[in-house]
C-alpha cells in the first residue's frame, strides 16, 4: 500500500522531498517497483500524445488556411502511429495485471492523470488578466485549489460549461473525490467538445470510491459515444474490471 501511494503521489506530482528520496531508492533498488512505474509511464505518454493532437486542432482554428492544411497533413500521418502506440500499451496492460485481483486503490493511480487544457491557450501577460486565463495558467502550474476557486467564479458569469470539466479534474487530483463526481455528472448535462471525456474521469473517480459497477457503466457510456479520447485505456481498463 506504501508503494502504491507513493506511484500515485509521483504521477499526481504530490511528493515531498522525503517521498521522492524513498520513491527513487525503489526505483534503483526494486525491479518489480521499476517495472510497474516504466510501465505507467508508457500509457500517460500515449495520453498526452492523443491531448497534443486535440489542442493543436483547437490552435489551427486561429491560424491562416494554407497553415491549417499544413497541420492537418501532419496530424494524418501522426494519427496511425498513435494508433499502433495504444494497441501496445492495450497488450502489455493485459499481460502486465492478467488475473490479478481488482485494486481500486492501484488502478486509480494507474489511469489517473489531470486533463490537458485543449481549450483556451494561456496568454501570460499583465494585459491578459482575465479570471478564465488565470485559472488556466492556476490549472496548468497544479495549483489546484486557486485553479477551483477561478473556474467557479469564471463559470458562474460566462456559463461556459467546458470549464465545469477542468474544474472537477482539479477536485479529483486534490482528493475531493465525491465533489469531483458530482461536477462531472453536472457537465454532462450539456453537450461541448469535452462533454463525453467527463465519462472517463467519472468512471475513475467511482473506480476510486470502489463504485465499480457505476465505474463500468461510464467507460461503456465513453466507448458508445464514438469519443476517440482514452478509448483505449477504457477499453484496457473494462477488462481488468470484468
Amino acid at each position: 500500500m506504501i508503494n502504491e501511494t507513493l506511484i500515485e503521489k509521483y504521477f499526481s506530482k504530490r511528493l515531498t522531498t522525503d517521498e521522492s528520496l524513498e520513491f527513487q531508492k525503489l526505483y534503483d533498488t526494486n525491479p518489480d517497483f521499476k517495472q510497474e512505474v516504466d510501465f505507467l509511464k508508457g500509457i500517460k505518454s500515449v495520453s498526452e500524445a492523443e491531448d497534443d493532437a486535440q489542442f493543436k486542432k483547437q490552435l489551427e482554428s486561429y491560424e491562416s488556411e494554407y497553415i491549417e492544411k499544413e497541420k492537418s497533413t501532419t496530424i494524418t500521418w501522426i494519427k496511425p502511429l498513435i494508433a499502433i502506440a495504444a494497441v501496445f500499451v492495450i497488450l502489455i496492460s493485459i499481460n502486465f495485471m492478467l488475473n490479478s485481483p481488482i485494486n481500486e486503490t492501484k488502478l486509480f493511480a494507474t489511469y489517473f492523470e489531470p486533463a490537458k487544457n485543449v481549450s483556451a491557450p494561456i496568454v501570460r501577460s499583465t494585459d491578459h488578466e482575465t479570471i478564465l486565463n488565470n485559472a488556466f495558467i492556476a490549472y496548468d502550474e497544479q495549483n489546484y485549489k486557486q485553479a477551483i476557486a477561478l473556474f467557479e467564479s469564471s463559470y458562474q458569469t460566462s456559463k461556459q460549461s467546458e470549464l465545469l470539466f477542468y474544474e472537477g479534474n482539479s477536485l479529483l487530483a486534490l482528493g475531493n473525490t465525491n465533489k469531483a463526481i458530482d461536477k462531472f455528472k453536472e457537465h454532462l448535462k450539456y453537450s461541448d467538445v469535452l462533454t463525453n471525456r467527463s465519462h472517463w474521469y467519472l468512471a475513475l473517480a467511482y473506480l476510486k470510491t470502489k463504485q465499480t459497477n457505476k465505474a463500468k457503466h461510464e467507460l461503456n457510456a465513453l466507448l458508445d459515444s464514438g469519443e476517440t479520447f482514452k478509448k483505449a485505456e477504457a477499453t484496457s481498463l473494462l477488462k481488468k474490471l470484468d
